[in-house]
């Protein structure tokens, strides 16, 4: 399987269903393995946006074009219970009086997407101030919800178990980043009031603004890019999903003249330009977005090493560190990013050693705390 050649070609399939033009036919030259092709298309999370184009599986492969049906009815099925349980939530959580924001991906499907369903993701992303910590975990424990084990410094992964078998889950984010210090950045430039609603969703269910989730969309691009994310059971650090260059393309094609100066105005002040116009290239080389010439020039000319992208680009754990804890907004929060960096859960530890899955914790945590000393020492020598 030529994968680079798949890859052009799903950009191509990508970019004629956006503008309701026909699909070319599958190509002679990725033909071969169906089972990659099949995993591939899984990667870039576009299954049920091609699925749904009429004729577009007609000239694919029988076998590939069940599986792409199989994997679009999954993400279906998904959506219907994932919407219930978040929809309930929220609800409940404004019912306790607390503000909660949906971001990224869930923010998306329900504002950018005519499906919400095409809009394949894991986990919807809440932002809730920190200061509502207890209170929110106590509407989650009595909406059905069960902390899910994965507890950073500054979010929680919380689970529901539904009758249809899925288990919906969502990130509760107590800063908008896990890190506290792009956090101190981002949160300087973005504008959390500027908040739109997602009534499809649930009637007082808020969202990001446009602007500032095409910001956190090139940040989460850049982060996973950098420590990997998991597709299906591999962990993966490819920037160029799909997926993510129709969330940009959507997003950037409904801005305005004064949408796309905000964007250049924060982008600058966080230091996020280079995370932005690397999206925006993205998005422009796959799916022909537009971009304003004067955009892509302030862009072409920020600083590459300012901001939070100076954060994502140090390859110091140590200098992180450092950075997070001067960000942090109070005693509490530098003492989970301490214990954090000291003793990550779990499942960060099975992330990070794959190959010692039977050893107990205390031992993957000595291994690590070994390497990174020898690291250390290395990088003084």
């Amino acid at each position: 399987m030529n994968i680079a050649a798949l890859d052009q070609y799903l950009a191509r399939c990508v970019s004629n269903i956006l503008r309701a033009e026909q699909v070319p036919p599958w190509p002679a030259q990725c033909s071969g393995d169906v089972e990659a092709a099949a995993h591939r298309i899984a990667f870039h999370g576009i299954a049920l946006l091609i699925a749904q184009a009429p004729a577009t599986l007609e000239t694919w492969p029988p076998a590939l074009a069940r599986a792409v049906r199989e994997q679009a009815g999954m993400q279906s099925f998904w959506e219907d219970s994932h919407r219930d349980a978040i929809a309930a939530l929220l609800e409940a959580i404004a019912a306790a009086g607390v503000r909660a924001v949906v971001t990224k991906g869930t923010a998306l499907a329900y504002s950018a997407y005519h499906n919400p369903a095409i809009r394949k993701r894991g986990d919807t992303d809440i932002f809730v101030p920190g200061a509502h910590r207890n209170q929110v975990r106590q509407v989650l424990r009595s909406c059905g919800w069960r902390e899910a084990g994965d507890t950073k410094a500054l979010q929680e992964s919380w689970l529901c178990d539904t009758a249809i078998g899925f288990t919906p889950t969502v990130d509760i984010h107590w800063r908008i980043n896990a890190s506290a210090a792009a956090s101190r950045m981002i949160e300087r430039g973005l504008r959390f009031n500027e908040t739109i609603a997602l009534e499809r969703l649930t009637p007082r269910a808020l969202a990001i603004g446009s602007v500032d989730n095409l910001i956190l969309i090139a940040i989460n691009r850049a982060a996973h890019g950098l420590f990997g994310y998991h597709v299906g059971a591999g962990e993966v650090f490819e920037t160029d999903r799909l997926i993510w260059a129709i969330d940009t393309h959507l997003l950037a094609g409904a801005f305005s003249a004064s949408d796309w100066q905000a964007l250049t105005e924060r982008a600058t002040a966080t230091g996020t330009a280079p995370m932005v116009r690397n999206s925006l290239a993205f998005a422009q080389r796959t799916l022909g977005t537009a971009v304003p010439e004067a955009v892509a020039d302030v862009m072409a000319r920020a600083p590459e090493n300012h901001g939070v992208a100076a954060y994502f680009r140090s390859s110091s754990h140590l200098w992180r560190l450092r950075s997070d804890l001067a960000a942090c907004s109070g005693l509490g929060e530098k003492v989970r990013v301490l214990r954090y960096a000291a003793l990550p859960d779990d499942a960060f530890l099975q992330a990070r050693f794959p190959d010692a899955s039977g050893w107990p914790r205390p031992a993957l945590h000595l291994r690590r705390w070994a390497e990174g000393v020898a690291k250390l020492l290395i990088r003084k020598s």
